[in-house]
């Protein structure tokens, strides 16, 4: 009897340590792109946010801010022509940028990155990819923290801590700004505005943070576009780490929306600058 026991002990550690080689034998495998290490942008702080401010409020509060600040926040441009601008942000990291950049480079359509200072930091090489291939930047903090949860002189240290990296990198000011989720109180947006900035926000939500399929993220798009629209994408984090809908889904928005007559700008060419 003891030695059914023994014998049954023995099997459950070796079935034990062969799942612990699996999973570390994955891990292995994302290892040379470090993607464990780039993946970890405040995924609990993004889904609160998201509960504090529904999609549909998120959208009025845009409408709102654009109003109370003509000139200053966007959310998308002229209704007149038949335009629209990519924008991806949270990056750079070394996978999934890369990746989002093949795609344009391939399909020669511009896009506007909305880049984290830290982030920035540690993939210096990318970001400069980014701009020599003809891409706008803009600004979306050093950290991505909540501006919720900080005072107006920790908002101008994100944003100011940021610029000074994506100048060091690129020798390059940028006038665009993203505040983390979208979300900008007025006292915000004025002490953007006086650090010289513009705010741009978005008419199009992929959701391609939630790990949404490439079929789903068509759909978000087909339902939402219209000439002027701002798409938001998203080149780095994710739940669990997955952008690969956002990667699939690139070249067939590409494709489905020139079919349909639309032309891809950058957002200062969408804003007429």
């Amino acid at each position: 009897m003891k030695n059914r026991y023994r014998l049954l002990l023995i099997s459950l550690l070796m079935i034990l340590l062969l799942d612990i080689t699996a999973c570390t034998r994955g891990q292995v495998m994302r290892e040379p792109n470090q993607r464990a290490k780039v993946q970890q942008i405040h995924y609990k702080e993004w889904l609160e946010a998201a509960n504090r401010m529904p999609y549909e409020e998120h959208r009025k509060h845009i409408q709102n801010m654009s109003q109370l600040f003509p000139g200053v926040v966007f959310y998308k441009g002229n209704p007149n022509k038949k335009w629209v601008a990519l924008t991806f942000d949270d990056g750079p990291d070394n996978y999934y940028t890369y990746k989002i950049l093949d795609i344009l480079h391939e399909k020669k359509a511009p896009a506007t990155f909305f880049i984290v200072g830290k982030e920035a930091k540690m993939f210096p090489e990318v970001l400069k990819r980014i701009v020599s291939e003809g891409h706008d930047i803009g600004n979306h903090t050093w950290d991505h923290m909540n501006f919720n949860s900080l005072n107006t002189s920790k908002v101008k240290q994100e944003i100011q801590k940021a610029e000074d990296e994506i100048q060091r990198i690129t020798g390059k000011r940028t006038d665009l700004f993203r505040p983390p989720y979208g979300i900008a109180t007025v006292e915000d947006i004025k002490e953007i505005h006086n650090l010289g900035y513009r705010v741009i926000d978005w008419s199009v939500d992929t959701v391609d943070w939630k790990g949404s399929s490439a079929r789903e993220i068509l759909t978000f798009v087909n339902q939402e576009v219209s000439p002027g629209g701002i798409i938001v994408q998203h080149c780095m984090a994710g739940k669990k780490g997955e952008l690969d809908g956002t990667v699939k889904a690139l070249p067939r928005i590409i494709d489905r929306l020139r079919a349909q007559g639309y032309e891809f700008v950058t957002v200062h060419t969408l804003l007429g600058s």
